[in-house]
């Protein structure tokens, strides 16, 4: 079969590996489209760790059950199905095991025309989503829904603030906050992509390279209780400027800067929390794909390559223009 491939030396290279073989609990899935993720920048530049190569990359993916292993039902063939793309996330809903691992490195991803997984990685893909709707789902929604739900308490009642509007989590974000029929404002550095959030339902939003970003939101906003955050500043002092008594910073990445500096006293008087987070369980995934089926959701996807163009769509994740997802079709 044909699979996008992180060689040793580092290098990108779309070409023919083995089709993998099932055991008794796992399925074969044929992929009909998969999508891409800052995590496998980060994996093709050495930055992630436990670093195992050559291997397949893409965490992100749905299509058909064409096989299934001994001790799997076997009305699962023929189903349509996304994957969740992470395996032995554990028994904990609070925090994932130890051993817990997403698709695509160590273990072999989606971005390739079959991928074996265990049977409790499937859920049946939603009839309203195309294959690459779906597969423009799972790492960056579920990163998203675990930190406005659990982490952020999500109600109508909530003034969210995403930062770094465009990327996959923070569309899904947006997208997910509006549908709990909260006001949702928004940072980038890119008035278009403020003004595509505002379009899409986003009450406004600020340049993060203003000096005064931060007075700018009070202004708007009057107060924020939830910050689905991408890239902390290097200072979250200046958050004390528009964050409401017991509010909550849920931060999944460290985009803008890798350190951050807290005055403590600050913020236990205030009883603001910071919390990190990264994608989910399989139950929240399924909440997750539940959720997104009552209001029917679709992903934003800014632009779609087919497999053997993989290593353009990289290069095209690369240089962090994007609005929504970038997806691969397999067929």
């Amino acid at each position: 079969m044909k699979a996008l491939v992180l060689n040793q030396d580092q290098s990108l290279t779309f070409t023919t590996v083995e089709q993998p073989k099932i055991s008794e609990q796992d399925v074969l899935v044929k992929v009909h489209a998969s999508a891409l993720n800052h995590r496998e920048l980060w994996i093709q530049r050495g930055l992630y760790p436990g670093m195992k190569l050559p291997c397949i990359l893409g965490a992100d993916g749905s299509g058909i059950v064409v096989e299934v292993g001994k001790g799997v039902d076997a009305s699962w063939l023929d189903k349509s199905v996304i994957v969740y793309p992470g395996l032995d996330w554990g028994s904990q809903e609070q925090a994932p095991s130890r051993q817990f691992r997403v698709l695509g490195m160590p273990d072999p991803g989606t971005m390739a025309e079959y991928i074996s997984v265990p049977k409790d990685c499937l859920v049946v893909k939603p009839e309203y989503l195309s294959f690459a709707e779906a597969a423009a789902i799972p790492v960056a929604s579920l990163t998203a829904w675990r930190a406005l739900v659990r982490h952020g308490g999500i109600s109508a009642k909530s003034k969210v603030l995403i930062t770094g509007i465009g990327g996959g989590v923070s569309q899904a974000g947006l997208a997910i906050a509006l549908a709990y029929g909260a006001q949702v404002y928004v940072t980038s550095s890119s008035q278009q992509k403020i003004d595509k959030a505002v379009e899409l339902g986003a009450k406004a939003g600020v340049n993060y390279k203003d000096e005064d970003w931060n007075l700018q939101l009070r202004s708007l906003t009057k107060g924020i209780d939830i910050v689905l955050d991408s890239s902390p500043a290097p200072s979250l002092d200046g958050y004390l400027k528009f964050m409401n008594y017991g509010g909550r910073i849920v931060a999944y990445g460290s985009t803008g800067s890798p350190k951050t500096t807290i005055s403590i006293s600050k913020f236990f008087l205030r009883h603001i929390q910071f919390i990190g987070t990264a994608m989910g369980s399989p139950r929240e995934f399924a909440d997750l794909l539940a959720f997104y089926d009552k209001y029917k959701i679709r992903p934003i996807i800014d632009s779609e390559y087919s497999l053997d163009q993989a290593t353009d769509a990289m290069q095209a994740l690369s240089t962090g223009k994007q609005v929504g997802k970038i997806v691969l079709s397999h067929t």
